[in-house]
């Protein structure tokens, strides 16, 4: 059976001109967005091509006094602002009035509720009865005002500020929230589907638009929900946040199980966790094992003769109501069935287990497995590498066959091109380290591994043609009993953890390897539209596939502790799909710090529903669960068109304003979560971690092909080496997160005997096009070491990893001189325009002098990696890092 035939187009994005390089690809300021939006980013960036400055920050509006060092803990706090004569102060703006003061709450944050009349009015907190300490718009000392409207008629608005961020919100936006359904008289409530009961009142502490209640009050049972505005059924949303929508369905699965309601005021979506606990059984699809008997369950929309075959013998199954799902078909088979393959049949046709934890290689068999039971070798779980920040994070994309299948790997012979292979210590070739020693001294936080689920490809170095779901792929195994194929990849999990690596997992949700796959029990499972480029594309449009997905990542995070997720053309995905899949993991498992992240764009087709899909412009709904884009446009301004010939930022050309607002993490205009106008707007990112920044990829020419095939020479040392370093420089100075591609540290080339053809979509290539040489390390040392170096200053400076949108906009400028880029960032957002760390970028081939602030300053990287001057010399072809000493 056919791979999937290069299905990616050089460029995603549909509206741009198809040489996508550097500008074009970008396309102008003026197309992109009107001045006014872009005035305090990039249409004032393009100014800049005469040399000028940009700041990213905006006025502070003056207040009466400007800020001190932050005090060690507030014993007050006042609303201080244009309101307070309306309170009964003496006088506006009194940072010592009574009437104004806040309350503190026992979790730590200070709250008011005031009752203001009509009118527009600003304000800011001041700590301890002055203004020796305050606090404007995002938590920054003596930040620009921040401005509230009372509408018509006066209402009481409710202040909370969080002493450790020191963000103050209010709610004179927002009417009250409030969850409502069936259980709310249990909780104390005067009857069940209240608009005015304040026990289910839904907050937002932090101010990020999301509010959410959580209890442990709610009894085991099936029960419904919505939303409602403003103690009104006026205003009530839905499933899928429709206004007026249907009842939203949930579970409690024991008594004093934790549930928490979340509401999305951008999206109006509404969504219910209550978590089960880290070992119950998921009561979801597939073959739910015990020794006593399996229950088997199937979706089946269209057809009621479903049955399943196991042990040789057919069962009739029989429709079951579950909450949360529809159109189940049941049957449960006494006896223990462990490692039994089954069968499931729709219509009278065998058909696969789409929730099937184990597979018969070859066939549409399940095998009845017990996931969650089976444990590492180890005999547990080592700890998980901490992340404080997602922004923290060094992604490497890797290849579960790719990186060791080589004998240079120096991995054993029967772990070569395997899950244990990975993770196999102690390994050399020619005296330096390789696989995961490498990984650790290279300094990278994270791996993405390529999809490593059960796939239909026999060439076993891509995987993006999947069959099983929630089965690891069987190529990548040394064994064949299924608990020993569990154990491997959790074992693999595990020692990446406790080399202080995390996980995530690439998974390609959007097709599957043909339609027939899921085709046979239903159409439903399919778009009618191609929307990936492979023959089919899924519809998480219909609920079931939606939950479908959330099961099998669920399924990946619970049994076999992957810390995240990279979506393969999560284009072809609905947002508010995205957003609830992230969200519920987010809330299920709150201590693991997951990342969720994807391809913005589809295989290149129409889309009829293209505005509800994943796309920068929908980036910003996103931003309450960390979901971010793989950001093409940044990659295109750096190297150029992804399979052509030509160069952009790192050859010398294309448009270094856009590279000047690539390194500021591509934020929004507004600090907002609500969608955009423009679906392929490079300025997408509400936070930070939303832009992955790369040069390359799996996909199209990777990063020193790009450069020879472009025309460059000289090898690490040369031209083509300086360029090279140039590129991954400017992605690892940049803010966001960034991703580097398995053997671009040591200029990785897949070109064999001159073929860049092949080189170019390498999906079904031989090893000796794919696989990881490792004395490649041993001859492109020198580009080894950059690499190493830069990463290790990233981590170690804070500026190069800012976290919030105010931090990018306040903390952050950039210059452009001719070809030259400058930023400046502080990493004190105490002290926002005195910067700590300087970003020279220049792609030009002559020496660049920087003009550094006063103070005492260390030349801390150059184009060789790190050093340790004084000068203000930038080298050519590189990026050059001063801070401050």
């Amino acid at each position: 059976m056919s791979r999937r035939l290069s299905r990616r187009i050089p460029c995603p994005y549909r509206r741009i001109p198809s040489s996508c390089r550097g500008a074009n690809s970008l396309r102008t300021a003026a197309s992109l967005r009107t001045a006014a939006r872009r005035a305090a980013t990039l249409a004032a960036s393009i100014a800049l091509l005469g040399g000028g400055s940009v700041g990213l920050s905006t006025p502070v509006v003056a207040a009466p006094a400007a800020p001190a060092a932050p005090a060690a803990a507030p014993t007050s706090v006042v609303l201080a602002g244009t309101f307070d004569t309306e309170l009964g102060c003496s006088a506006d703006w009194q940072p010592d009035c009574a009437q104004a003061k806040m309350t503190l709450r026992a979790d730590g944050r200070w709250k008011a509720s005031l009752n203001l009349p009509a009118g527009s009015y600003t304000y800011k907190a001041a700590v301890d009865n002055s203004w020796t300490e305050n606090y404007g718009s995002g938590g920054v000392p003596g930040g620009a005002n921040i401005s509230l409207t009372v509408p018509s008629g006066g209402e009481k608005v409710g202040f909370v500020y969080d002493p450790d961020t020191h963000v103050v919100t209010d709610d004179s936006a927002m009417p009250v929230v409030t969850a409502a359904g069936d259980y709310q008289s249990g909780l104390g409530c005067a009857a069940n589907w209240s608009a005015t009961c304040t026990t289910t009142t839904m907050t937002d502490p932090e101010g990020t638009g999301v509010y959410t209640y959580t209890t442990t009050a709610i009894p085991a049972g099936a029960w419904n929900t919505k939303v409602i505005l403003g103690h009104s059924w006026d205003t009530n949303y839905g499933a899928a946040g429709a206004a007026g929508g249907a009842n939203i369905p949930f579970t409690v699965p024991a008594d004093g199980a934790r549930t928490t309601f979340s509401f999305n005021s951008a999206t109006h979506l509404m969504t219910v966790v209550s978590n089960r606990g880290a070992t119950a059984p998921l009561d979801t699809l597939g073959a739910l094992y015990t020794s006593a008997a399996t229950t088997f369950r199937i979706w089946s929309p269209e057809s009621s003769n479903v049955s399943v075959t196991v042990g040789g013998a057919s069962h009739a199954m029989t429709a079951t109501t579950l909450s949360g799902y529809t159109n189940v078909y049941q049957a449960v088979v006494p006896g223990d069935l462990k490692d039994q393959p089954y069968q499931f049949s729709v219509g009278g046709v065998a058909v696969p287990d789409p929730y099937a934890q184990m597979v018969k290689p070859g066939t549409t068999q399940g095998v009845v497995v017990d996931t969650a039971a089976v444990t590492p070798s180890a005999g547990g779980w080592g700890s998980r590498p901490a992340l404080v920040n997602r922004e923290d994070a060094v992604v490497y994309e890797l290849s579960a066959h790719d990186f060791t299948v080589d004998p240079s790997s120096g991995v054993d012979a029967a772990k070569r091109g395997k899950f244990l292979g990975l993770v196999q210590t102690g390994t050399t070739y020619g005296g330096v380290r390789t696989g995961i020693d490498h990984l650790k001294q290279l300094g990278v936080t994270a791996v993405q591994l390529m999809p490593s689920f059960d796939f239909g490809s026999t060439v076993p170095n891509w995987g993006y043609d999947p069959v099983d779901y929630n089965a690891p792929e069987e190529q990548y195994s040394q064994f064949t009993a299924p608990e020993d194929r569990i154990r491997e990849y959790k074992d693999m999990v595990d020692q990446f953890h406790r080399n202080g690596i995390r996980v995530i997992m690439d998974v390609v949700y959007n097709h599957t390897y043909t339609k027939s796959v899921f085709g046979n029990i239903t159409g439903k499972y399919y778009t009618g539209t191609d929307l990936s480029g492979t023959g089919n594309s899924i519809d998480d449009g219909d609920p079931m596939v939606s939950r479908m997905i959330q099961d099998s990542l669920e399924h990946w995070v619970r049994d076999y502790g992957v810390d995240g997720f990279r979506f393969d053309l999560a284009g072809v995905h609905y947002y508010k799909d995205a957003y609830n899949w992230a969200n519920y993991l987010e809330t299920t498992y709150p201590d693991r710090d997951l990342m969720f992240y994807g391809e913005p764009w589809n295989g290149g087709a129409g889309d009829p529903n293209e505005a509800q899909k994943v796309r920068y412009g929908t980036l910003p709904a996103l931003a309450p669960v960390h979901f971010g884009a793989f950001n093409g446009v940044y990659r295109d301004a750096i190297r150029g068109g992804t399979n052509d010939n030509v160069m952009g930022f790192m050859g010398g050309s294309g448009n270094p304003s856009a590279i000047a607002f690539g390194l500021t993490g591509s934020p929004t205009d507004a600090d907002s979560t609500a969608t955009l106008s423009d679906l392929w707007t490079p300025a997408f990112a509400d936070r930070p971690d939303q832009t992955m920044n790369y040069v390359s990829i799996h996909d199209n020419l990777n990063l020193y092909d790009k450069i020879t095939y472009s025309g460059a020479t000289g090898g690490a040392t040369g031209t083509a080496g300086r360029i090279d370093r140039l590129a991954v420089g400017t992605v690892l100075t940049s803010q966001g997160v960034p991703v580097i591609a398995e053997g671009d540290e040591f200029l990785r080339s897949k070109v064999v005997n001159g073929d860049y053809d092949t080189a170019k979509n390498s999906y079904n290539a031989p090893d000796s096009v794919n696989a990881i040489h490792w004395g490649d390390k041993i001859t492109n040392a020198s580009a080894f070491t950059y690499y190493r170096d830069a990463i290790a200053l990233r981590r170690a400076t804070a500026a190069l990893r800012l976290t919030t949108w105010s931090a990018i906009h306040n903390q952050l400028t950039t210059q452009v001189d001719g070809s030259t880029v400058i930023a400046r960032i502080s990493s004190d957002p105490g002290a926002p325009t005195t910067p700590d760390t300087i970003v020279v970028a220049n792609p030009t081939t002559t020496a660049y002098t920087a003009t550094l602030p006063s103070g005492t300053w260390t030349k801390a990287l150059n184009s060789s990696g790190a050093t340790s001057a004084t000068d203000t010399s930038c080298d050519p072809q590189s990026v050059t890092v001063f801070t401050r000493t």
